[in-house]
């Protein structure tokens, strides 16, 4: 009886040793292959059962996390000035555009088809009940707004060029649609979104 007793308290204390410091810890799930890194931004690549998926996580300058998610597609990252990052997704056929304010944690809506920004404003274009150009201020839905209808009838256009006027500041835009390759223009105007309503 003893010599089970001992036995069994041996075995115990083998048991309770194997459970110590010197345990291997299982190692983690590879988080997958960074492909875009910098102060405030991580774009990561993942496999998972033969599907590539992306990861991004963009941080404000306080290390708050502003947005983190998973796309189909890669996205792609600026780095517009140290305060703002402007993010293009691809969905599709499809781009867009989200800007995000790393100063005052401030994340933009979407912009879908954006061709144009200097940091205040952003220029896009889109469809809805008829094709239109818009400039706008990225953040404030009460700062600098101008848009103009095109009188298009196609099912997408696409912006082949954009230039800014340095003494007037309005962009000069071609753009084309339908088969023939024709170029078309528009001129949008601009002004620092802070100036509205100043006059």
């Amino acid at each position: 009886m003893k010599k089970r007793i001992l036995t069994v308290i041996l075995l115990a204390l083998m048991l309770l040793s194997a459970c110590g410091e010197d345990t291997p810890v299982e190692t983690p799930e590879p988080t997958g292959t960074i492909l875009a890194q910098g102060d405030n931004f991580t774009v990561t690549e993942n496999h998972t059962s033969g599907v590539t998926k992306y990861s991004y996580t963009i941080t404000d300058n306080a290390g708050n996390v502003l947005e983190s998610a998973i796309c189909a597609k890669q996205p792609r990252v600026a780095e517009i000035n140290d305060d703002l990052l402007g993010v293009r997704f691809y969905v599709n056929d499809k781009t867009f555009c989200r800007y995000y304010d790393l100063k005052n944690g401030r994340v933009s809506e979407s912009f879908f088809n954006a061709f144009w920004d200097n940091g205040k404003l952003v220029a896009y274009h889109d469809y809805d009940n008829g094709h239109r150009m818009t400039v706008r201020d990225m953040f404030d839905e009460n700062g600098y707004f101008y848009e103009r209808t095109l009188d298009v009838q196609a099912l997408s256009i696409t912006v082949t060029a954009c230039e800014q006027d340095e003494e007037t500041g309005e962009l000069h835009v071609t753009y084309t649609y339908g088969d023939t390759g024709t170029e078309y223009e528009i001129t949008l105007p601009t002004k620092p979104a802070e100036a509205e309503g100043a006059e």
